[in-house]
């Protein structure tokens, strides 16, 4: 109950901390599409766009909080959505499940402290959401702070935090999930550990070089120098990836069906990763060179 009792904190106010932005079709469709999933009593609750109960069971205090707080919900969801777009790469990764009219997007809200939250994003087919929920496809993360919308250096201090928090997770996972975990241990679950030690640590110290808030005013020279520290921390990021896709591939072949589920969602997440950094190398070298296509 710990998250509905956080969203009645905000008592049905509209969030109004956040851009307004002009998106693309498909960001329109994913916000027309976007289907809330929270956690209540011991189980997944899904909601449609209009808040109308998917999955799960009702109850009294559940009611009433979806009928006096329909104008909030709409803006969290507006600030999601506004917060994929300029804080991640998820969908634009992931376009390919999204594109089609009968493809819908679910976001599982899940607490962490403070007013903030991790948002697990998830597509499925419209017309098989109730028969095979089980069957939805995991597309990705992204972390929300609903006080505040701007990240400290482009958020990518959360992303790196969580590989580590993903790494211990799997690393605990094998143990239990694998049938033959001694057979994985050295060659692939020690190299794994290792490279996102390695990655969280310099990634965090390139970090601290970027300006922490405002890219528009920043100096030429000092873009520049982001632009160095995000290819170094791509390249980590590629081989950490090339090899978690590796280890996956050996899974399938060995049948560790068990396992293999939490690789890929640790292996999905670092493509999306990779994905936002090219994003941000972009955005920056455009406005270095001072040079527009359009």
């Amino acid at each position: 109950m710990e998250i509905l009792n956080i969203l009645k904190k905000f008592n049905g106010r509209r969030l109004d901390n956040f851009p307004e932005i002009h998106h693309s079709n498909l960001f329109k469709r994913i916000r027309e599409n976007f289907h809330l999933e929270l956690f209540l009593k011991g189980s997944n609750m899904l909601f449609s766009p209009f808040y109308t109960m998917l999955r799960g069971e009702s109850f009294t205090e559940l009611d009433s909080f979806l009928a006096q707080n329909e104008e909030f919900l709409d803006s969290l969801k507006d600030f999601i959505v506004n917060s994929l777009f300029v804080y991640s790469a998820v969908i634009e990764e992931n376009a390919n499940y999204l594109s089609n009219e009968q493809d819908i997007i679910i976001g599982r809200l899940m607490y962490r402290d403070h007013n903030k939250f991790e948002v697990k994003l998830y597509s499925h087919y419209q017309e098989e959401l109730q028969s095979a929920y089980n069957d939805k496809i995991y597309l990705g993360r992204i972390f929300v702070d609903l006080k505040k919308f701007e990240k400290d250096y482009l958020g990518l201090n959360e992303y790196f935090h969580s590989i580590l928090e993903q790494n211990a997770k799997i690393q605990e996972r094998a143990l239990h999930k694998l049938r033959y975990p001694d057979q994985y241990k050295k060659p692939y679950l020690d190299e794994i550990d290792y490279l996102a030690k390695e990655v969280h640590s310099e990634a965090l110290e390139r970090i601290k070089l970027f300006p922490k808030n405002d890219l528009k005013s920043t100096p030429t020279v000092a873009l520049v120098e982001c632009i160095d520290n995000l290819l170094l921390i791509q390249n980590l990021m590629v081989e950490l990836k090339d090899f978690t896709l590796e280890f996956e591939g050996k899974l399938r072949l060995g049948e560790e069906t068990n396992y293999v589920k939490y690789l890929f969602k640790f292996s999905k997440d670092l493509i999306n990763d990779i994905k936002y950094l090219s994003k941000l190398y972009y955005l920056i070298s455009n406005k270095i060179s001072k040079y527009s296509i359009i």
